[in-house]
């Protein structure tokens, strides 16, 4: 029996496209876990009428794990920084750079003590966001970032 894993997804709406393919990608690796059965929440499933913001904490509250896909308007969004990102504070993250950032000139509002998920492959000059992959590359992208949640729920859970 695989054990139930609750991920809240964070992104920038002004992302959505882009987190969207990435999102796609990732789940597929996902499917086939043989130790978790994922359940992503994103704010696409909240519905017409339900109390977003309420909806938002509950979910937060609820989930075992924050997926953070940064970009410069993540980081800007005073929603993520101010509410999501406090409601994560105590709980596991996983941070991976959707978008290129500056790491040196832009505030990564506290992330810049967790280890930010990128692509790594030899030959690469330096790690790559998944934006800044190409249709292969990204296929690589997903796969390792499954291969990383998975050690990192192992560990957790000890497992």
């Amino acid at each position: 029996m695989r054990t139930e894993v609750k991920i809240f997804v964070s992104y920038s709406h002004n992302n959505q496209e882009l987190a969207n393919r990435f999102l796609n990608k990732f789940k597929q690796y996902t499917l086939p876990s043989k130790k978790y059965h994922y359940l992503f929440w994103q704010d696409t499933k909240l519905l017409a009428g339900e109390q977003w913001d309420q909806e938002i904490k509950k979910a937060l509250d609820e989930c075992q794990l924050g997926l953070l896909l940064i970009s410069s308007s993540f980081l800007g969004s005073k929603y993520i920084t101010e509410v999501e990102l406090q409601l994560l504070k105590n709980k596991p993250i996983i941070p991976v750079l959707l978008w290129p950032i500056d790491f040196d000139r832009h505030d990564l509002r506290g992330l810049n003590k967790h280890q930010i998920f990128r692509l790594e492959n030899p030959g690469m000059i330096r790690p790559k966001s998944y934006g800044e992959c190409t249709t292969r590359q990204r296929e690589y992208f997903a796969l390792a970032l499954f291969q990383h949640v998975e050690k990192r729920l192992d560990k957790l859970l000890k497992l």
